[in-house]
């Protein structure tokens, strides 16, 4: 029993010994040797600048511990607007200026060791797609439309992002016609206004049901800013298949027409 009791004894002091022996080795780093270099700023390619700060986009080096970086970006309307990671400064939030007309912005960094040794400036450059904003408030309500497949009623709500809506009911049909039930998501999709009052329907995931089935839903269209109609052709997409080429011109109906009539008026 004493030899046991020596060998633990020995060993918790061996484990000791080596803990203190790291510590050392760490306060004895050669922060003098590194020689630091940026081979990468990993984020989006493009980017919609509309140079509104509530929406910046993230960018990122590796990550050294005790450096410091440098960021700067800029676009042909002027210097982005940029706000580092509170936590990491390897890590950056950018907005670019609004732009009306497709530009390239450049994003540069510079990263400082803990000794003071700078890095060779590295760049890159990100497509600036152009910003029209569109008043989206102006946009939520009921609508109705001229096909079959959605609901009588697709009804917006505002989006998450800039010039973004969300509507329900435009593929209806697997529900009122084909008979099944949204087991995840609710068939609801993202809707995009953009400049030339395009609109756009991103190919997306709009839910399952409980046939079973995964539907996707992807389209086009423009919108009459006057009247209030967004006319689109979409295709939703099924395992195997889709229903291609529906058609509607959707009209703002109910309170948020007449609320936005009345507010027209009052302009002119």
């Amino acid at each position: 029993m004493k030899k046991q009791k020596l060998y633990i004894i020995g060993a918790l002091f061996l484990s000791f010994s080596l803990m203190f022996s790291a510590c050392e080795e760490k306060d004895d780093y050669n922060y003098d040797g590194i020689t630091p270099k940026i081979v990468a700023i990993n984020g989006p390619a493009e980017v919609t600048a509309h140079g509104i700060t509530d929406f910046p986009v993230t960018y990122e080096v590796p990550y050294r511990g005790g450096s410091t970086y440098e960021w700067t970006a800029s676009s042909p309307n002027g210097d982005a607007t940029i706000v580092v990671d509170d936590q990491y400064e390897s890590i950056a939030n950018i907005t670019f200026p609004q732009t009306g007309e497709a530009q390239q912005g450049t994003i540069t960094v510079v990263e400082t060791t803990y000794a003071g040794v700078a890095s060779e400036p590295f760049s890159r450059t990100v497509a600036l797609n152009p910003f029209c904003p569109y008043p989206m408030e102006e946009y939520v309500g009921d609508y109705t439309g001229t096909a079959a497949d959605h609901d009588e009623v697709v009804v917006a709500e505002l989006g998450d992002n800039l010039n973004e809506l969300r509507m329900y009911g435009l593929a209806g049909f697997v529900n009122f016609s084909w008979g099944e039930t949204w087991t995840e998501g609710d068939g609801s999709c993202v809707v995009e206004f953009s400049c030339g009052d395009v609109v756009t329907i991103p190919y997306q995931y709009i839910g399952d049901t409980d046939f079973p089935d995964t539907y996707y839903i992807e389209g086009a269209g423009t919108v009459d800013t006057e009247n209030k109609v967004i006319s689109i052709e979409y295709e939703v997409f099924y395992t195997g298949g889709s229903v291609p080429g529906i058609t509607t011109d959707l009209t703002l109906g109910g309170d948020a027409l007449k609320v936005y009539q009345e507010f027209t008026a009052r302009k002119k």
